[in-house]
């Protein structure tokens, strides 16, 4: 009997055809091979970056067995199969002997269609040298994207500033983007900073802005600049800059007769609005000095009209009837605009008249170059009661100080 059953044996590998006698040895020693792929890439991407994914491919089996020979290796992104074969190949992988490792690069450009986290799969599949059976491996990468970005405000917090005075700024600089930033502004020659602005967050500050004597125009404006970066950890070395203004008003060159009458003017006029004049101004002088305590009488002043709706000598004898009713009005309600500036607005007494871009008229007005906003009241005053028989004023004088005055005043002539 044991002679048979050994025949049978004998018979059965006879019939065997080499391939499948090959097979079956490997197949009984194929736990002796192995393969190892790794693939790699940066931890964080962006839109619109390409991704360089290096892949590393090592013959793990032990040193005495076949070479490893590559069937495929396929790369999986976004559920889209690309054929990494031809690369793995160009770089040495088509046949590997135990121990040996081949490294190639593939990329891949990161679209808005691509899911975040981007998860990525690699298999390889080799077979042993002269043999049919298959050795895989495998290995994920992750990558996050991550969308930087952020908006930068700049807001005048003073609502009114005067020549010599200060202007406040606010900045607020907020992280619009998925990833903290670090922050840094340049305001005013002083730099700002924030390091790690968390997303959703907003880095906020204030820059003082002194306004010089002399400054004229509507307003100041004043601008940030911002340049923003990932942490160093996200391995992104770009940077992204932003910039924002703001303008604030002005009063350097005065309120002019309509501001003094609008609501404006009458808050700081009359605070309590009972139409009295908290603080009572007179202009004018001799028989034309006038007490401006409400504000209606200063309302019809500032308009020019005081001596077409209030009648009185004093505004019959026209300076000697050298001018006209309207001119005087019009004289009047500049000072009474100039007497308030003076008054209320700060740093405004005792400014040049060239600093404020008003001495072309001096001259024809017959005031010295180096005169005072306060030296044109003054004369104002003067020519607002001349009443001799003979008036010095005449009307080409007096237009000019209108025009003067109008110029401090902030009016368009």
């Amino acid at each position: 009997m044991p002679s048979e059953t050994r025949q049978n044996e004998i018979t059965d590998t006879e019939t065997k055809t080499m391939s499948e006698i090959s097979d079956s040895t490997i197949d009984e020693s194929l736990c002796k091979y192995s393969i190892k792929i790794s693939k790699t890439g940066p931890a964080y991407s962006r839109v619109g970056d390409v991704i360089t994914y290096t892949y590393v491919i090592t013959n793990t089996s032990p040193l005495n067995s076949r070479s490893l020979v590559l069937k495929g290796i396929v790369d999986i992104i976004n559920n889209v199969v690309t054929d990494l074969t031809k690369e793995a190949i160009n770089a040495g992988a088509f046949i590997l002997s135990p121990g040996t490792s081949v490294t190639f690069q593939s990329s891949h450009l990161v679209t808005g269609s691509d899911p975040n986290p981007l998860v990525s799969t690699v298999i390889v599949v080799y077979n042993p040298l002269g043999y049919s059976s298959e050795i895989s491996a495998y290995d994920v990468n992750i990558v996050t994207i991550v969308n930087p970005n952020f908006t930068v405000e700049k807001i005048c917090e003073t609502r009114k500033i005067t020549a010599g005075g200060t202007a406040t700024f606010r900045v607020n600089i907020t992280n619009k983007g998925d990833a903290p930033l670090n922050v840094a502004a340049l305001d005013q020659g002083m730099v700002y900073t924030s390091s790690g602005l968390a997303p959703g967050a907003t880095f906020t500050f204030t820059v003082q802005m002194p306004i010089p004597i002399e400054q004229c125009g509507t307003g100041i404006t004043n601008y940030v600049f911002v340049v923003a970066a990932l942490p160093e950890i996200y391995g992104i070395n770009d940077l992204y800059f932003g910039v924002a203004g703001a303008t604030c008003s002005i009063l350097n060159l005065g309120g002019t007769r309509a501001f003094w009458a609008s609501n404006y003017g009458h808050a700081i006029l009359d605070a309590n609005c009972d139409g009295e004049i908290d603080y009572p101004v007179i202009i004018g002088s001799g028989i034309r000095k006038i007490l401006v305590n409400r504000i209606i009488l200063s309302d019809t002043i500032l308009a020019g009209d005081y001596c077409t709706h209030i009648l009185d000598d004093p505004c019959r004898n026209n300076l000697s009837n050298n001018l006209t009713e309207n001119i005087l009005g019009r004289l009047m309600g500049e000072t009474l605009a100039l007497t308030y500036n003076i008054k209320f607005i700060p740093f405004y007494s005792g400014q040049l008249v060239c600093a404020l871009g008003c001495s072309n008229w001096l001259l024809q007005v017959g005031l010295p170059i180096n005169s005072t906003v306060n030296d044109v009241l003054a004369l104002a005053n003067i020519l607002i009661g001349e009443t001799v028989t003979c008036g010095t004023a005449t009307q080409g004088q007096v237009n000019s100080i209108v025009n003067l005055i109008s110029c401090l005043n902030g009016e368009r002539i």
